[in-house]
């Protein structure tokens, strides 16, 4: 029981950093869109 806990805690902060790193680069394709946007390159 603790051993499966311990692997689905460590599967959990896995895809936390998955998700966090996804939503980071989601947030740099906004910034580089909006930028292309203002400046005519779209």
């Amino acid at each position: 029981m603790v051993e499966q806990l311990d692997t689905l805690s460590k599967e959990t902060q896995h895809l936390t950093r998955i998700y966090e790193r996804k939503l980071a680069a989601l947030e740099e394709l906004k910034k580089s869109l909006l930028h292309q946007a203002f400046n005519g390159e779209l």
